[in-house]
């Protein structure tokens, strides 16, 4: 059901931006073209030879139908929708190519919500843009409005943005999270209370050292490598399909070095590189083989033996780095989110077309982006749909089914 009305308001969608998008890409590309990409087309944008006036990046995150990186210089650029500022431009127009971010700061950090954007300074003070409807900007006085620049909010360590809720580690490593709270994903044990812009502690005397927070849940992990989880069941590794207002620890004995959160979904990397997968799946997004396992509740080995260094689920989809760079996707292949070239949907990983070496990579909802040695950055899958449009930066809104390399800045 998810994804046939999201098929139709996107082709809606296309009609509209058409409109808009001639006049803010016409400087990357001409009109952007919104036709389907053919299998040829493709495979010359995954072969094409560097641009060489191209964005570097040390930094890469993706949203809900958009993507930001940061430069070397800690400079802040965006490209995609724009519906609630999330590209913090100072307007709510969509972007094609990258856009820098109106603030002057150089940042350490960026993070991607669904619709609103946090970054950290090299002062470790937190700075938020976007869609602020249930206080994920931790900003009272813009509840109905959205912040198309940033806004200070607090020092922090880790950083995780879901669907508008914000979460951080402070400097004692303690985790703290504010918005909403609609599945307990505030994990503050106030589960389905009203929204808050305050941060509140989470789980008590736990301490994290890393953190992650996906569509409507959260978690962290210990020093030791325990994962504790809150929010919406079925994700939470405990073994039920129960909302959690407060954090549950994953259950198997498992110690993990990362987790990444997706929409109804957690993915770990133990240290020996295996990547394990838990949760509601509707596209054998587990990665757990033929026939797909519509869910599990607890920890299951993603399969094919690989080694991967680094996570990112999206909606349906998780993308993961091996430990050579080389990039493999599984689960939903809609409108090419797999990277394959094959537009089939997977239950274990398959290879990213292109024989690319990557050095990091993020999920955003339908599409996905990576950083290649260079720092220049590629992205695949949805390039719109009804709520914006150019989330892979390549001055068009045609989704690709293999990397595209995204296109110079043109402001």
């Amino acid at each position: 059901m998810r994804l046939s009305v999201h098929s139709l308001a996107r082709r809606t969608r296309h009609l509209a931006l058409a409109l808009v998008g001639g006049t803010l890409a016409a400087c990357a590309s001409g009109a952007p073209d919104t036709g389907a990409a053919s299998e040829a087309a493709d495979s010359v944008v995954a072969e094409s030879v560097a641009d060489t006036s191209a964005l570097r990046f040390v930094a890469i995150t993706a949203g809900r139908q958009f993507t930001c990186g940061l430069d070397a210089a800690g400079a802040a650029w965006c490209w995609g929708a724009n519906r609630f500022g999330q590209l913090g431009v100072g307007d709510t127009l969509d972007r094609f190519v990258p856009t820098r971010v109106v603030y002057d700061t150089p940042f350490t950090r960026i993070v991607a919500g669904e619709t609103h954007t946090c970054a950290v300074d090299s002062l470790a003070a937190l700075h938020c843009w976007g869609d602020n409807r249930d206080f994920a900007l931790a900003d009272t006085t813009v509840r109905l409005r959205d912040r198309p620049t940033p806004l200070a909010v607090r020092e922090v360590r880790q950083l995780g943005l879901g669907r508008n809720v914000t979460c951080i580690t402070d400097a004692t490593d303690r985790p703290l999270c504010w918005g909403t709270d609609r599945h307990g994903e505030r994990g503050d044990d106030r589960l389905g209370s009203a929204p808050l812009a305050e941060p509140k502690l989470v789980g008590g005397d736990l301490r994290f050292d890393r953190l992650t927070v996906g569509r409507q849940h959260a978690c962290g992990l210990t020093t030791s490598g325990a994962a504790w989880c809150w929010g919406d069941g079925g994700a939470l590794g405990d073994g039920s399909l129960t909302d959690r207002g407060a954090p549950v620890e994953v259950q198997g004995n498992r110690r993990f070095r990362e987790l990444a959160a997706g929409e109804s979904i957690t993915c770990g990397l133990k240290v020996d590189g295996s990547a394990w997968c838990w949760g509601v799946a509707f596209d054998g997004q587990l990665g757990q083989g033929s026939p797909p396992r519509p869910n599990t509740f607890l920890p299951a080995p993603v399969s094919g033996n690989l080694q991967f260094r680094q996570l990112a689920p999206g909606l349906h989809r998780v993308c993961a780095l091996e430990v050579n760079g080389h990039a493999w996707c599984w689960g939903s292949n809609y409108n090419g989110g797999l990277g394959d070239g094959s537009g089939q949907s997977q239950s274990e990983p398959v290879r990213v077309a292109g024989d690319l070496e990557f050095t990091s990579i993020a999920g955003g909802d339908y599409h996905t982006c990576a950083l290649d040695t260079s720092g220049a950055a590629w992205c695949w899958g949805e390039n719109s749909d009804a709520r914006g449009g150019g989330a892979l930066g390549d001055g068009t809104m045609r989704s690709r089914s293999v990397p595209t390399r995204v296109a110079p800045p043109t402001e």
